[in-house]
């Protein structure tokens, strides 16, 4: 294959390669940002019921605590039923609050996702910026293009590893009350 040639494959293998990663991980990245998007719509909603719930039940106690407090009728039986009616509901509580710090950290895992993408979109875009270099005219020995391919090598590493040091590796909730919880 004679030297042209072989640089007109490797400028199209280049930009193919640039095009065709930085067409999908837009198409990743939007995925994400609507899976985001829905994942706290449903999040919203569940923390609405549960704070409906929590009132309900507040609501509820309290009129036991007037009927208990009242003359009523009520057993010893019965009081300790109510007991655990009520440990019950807190454990419930407990369990939607454990449910909401999880799409915390589902959030924060998307949001790292998409860094992810986005620097790697950055990253294809070196080869595509370097393959328009790749002419005939600008690369007229073996030596110019092993330096022109070293480059690129050694630009796309320092992407690479900036974007590695620029994401964190644990997701972590620490918002709400009931603890903290840590992933990865």
């Amino acid at each position: 294959m004679s030297t042209p040639k072989m640089l007109q494959e490797l400028k199209r293998l280049l930009l193919d390669t640039a095009s065709g990663g930085s067409r999908q991980l837009t198409e990743v990245e939007t995925d994400l940002v609507q899976t985001n998007i829905l994942l706290g719509e449903a999040i919203e909603k569940l923390g609405s019921s549960f704070m409906e719930l929590h009132t309900a039940v507040l609501a509820q106690q309290k009129e036991l605590e007037v009927v208990m407090a009242g003359n009523g009728t009520l057993s010893a039986e019965d009081i300790v039923r109510l007991k655990v009616m009520q440990d019950d509901i807190t454990v419930h509580v407990n369990a939607a609050v454990t449910g909401l710090q999880f799409q915390d950290m589902t959030s924060q895992l998307l949001e790292r996702i998409v860094r992810r993408v986005i620097g790697l979109r950055d990253a294809l875009g070196v080869l595509s910026a370097n393959s328009f270099e790749i002419t005939p005219d600008s690369v007229q020995s073996v030596e110019m293009l092993e330096s022109l391919l070293k480059n690129t090598v050694e630009s796309m590493e320092e992407r690479l590893t900036a974007l590695e040091n620029g994401l964190w590796k644990t997701v972590r909730q620490t918002r709400m009350e009931s603890g903290d919880i840590e992933l990865f």
